[in-house]
């Protein structure tokens, strides 16, 4: 895997797993604010470490173990697409909003737009290698 690739998919590790972590820490404190403790970051950071897990596992995994790259890349892909279904119902939820004149949340809309748009980036990706890798073995063949 090349090493731009695998600095995209920690930079999109980041910016996924910390919203995961942000939005968590912000319910968090809004629903008992007087409970809220260090303790409480610290589930909301493992949730998003969980959640991004798909994203920096391969990016992590030399490429002197292709069979390890290859299987982590292609069920990476496949968990992604749990996060990616999310983020994208928080697009699909404020449109419909919008186009029913309730009127959309700007921000939730724009956060879920950046959000599945990385998310649905990284399993092209995770799967780009994939691809190629078929389309080159498909032109090789006679007809």
């Amino acid at each position: 895997m090349p090493k731009l690739a695998r600095l995209y998919l920690l930079l999109s590790a980041i910016i996924s797993g910390g919203f995961i972590a942000l939005l968590g820490a912000t319910f968090s404190v809004s629903v008992e604010p007087e409970q809220f403790t260090v303790a409480s970051v610290a589930i909301w950071f493992v949730a998003g470490t969980i959640v991004a897990a798909p994203l920096w596992i391969p990016a992590l995994i030399p490429a002197r173990f292709p069979t390890t790259l290859k299987v982590s890349r292609l069920v990476g892909a496949i968990v992604l697409l749990l996060p990616t279904c999310l983020f994208g119902s928080i697009v699909v939820h404020n449109v419909s909003r919008a186009l029913s004149g309730l009127g959309a949340t700007t921000s939730a809309l724009v956060q879920g737009v950046i959000l599945t748009s990385v998310c649905a980036s990284c399993v092209l990706v995770l799967v780009w290698p994939e691809l190629k890798r078929c389309a080159s073995r498909n032109t090789e063949r006679p007809l």
